[in-house]
């Protein structure tokens, strides 16, 4: 006879995914090799020391049979991760953007009065290869995550 995979309700994010794993007959090691993340980041999670990416939240919610809606709603945490790592992908962006506009500022400049300012010029090509770097590896890392 096959377990449903829905157990009694449990408070925190890292409870309810420590219980039903549990109630599955699962070892964190089993869930890890499911959800395609490693073991250390399941304990994180049953811990409270972390809560997943909206991936992996999604494929949480989809191996468990949860609602993800009620999931976040019921969990403030949750709703301040995902929020906040909205807020920090615009943020790249709205940098990305002011950097390109200070380069091509400081082109104008090099043309039109003969000026030129390489200090700025390389902190701020330096800058916005960082923020370029920190932008292309998150959307790498989504493209990495489970799409089920």
């Amino acid at each position: 006879m096959q377990k449903s995979r829905t157990a009694a309700p449990v408070h925190s994010l890292g409870e309810k995914i420590k219980t039903q794993h549990k109630y599955l007959g699962l070892s964190q090691e089993e869930l890890a090799e499911k959800l395609h993340v490693s073991r250390q980041a399941i304990t994180k999670w049953e811990n409270n020391r972390g809560i997943p990416e909206i991936g992996n939240l999604i494929a949480i919610c989809d191996f468990f049979n949860w609602e993800l809606d009620s999931l976040i709603k019921d969990n403030q945490l949750v709703k301040e991760k995902l929020i906040a790592d909205s807020a920090s992908k615009k943020w790249h962006l709205l940098v990305i953007i002011y950097l390109l506009a200070v380069i091509a500022y400081i082109i104008v400049m090099t043309f039109t009065a003969r000026l030129f300012m390489v200090g700025l010029l390389v902190a701020t090509v330096f800058m916005l290869f960082y923020e370029l770097r920190i932008f292309v590896k998150e959307k790498i890392y989504q493209q990495q995550l489970p799409k089920d």
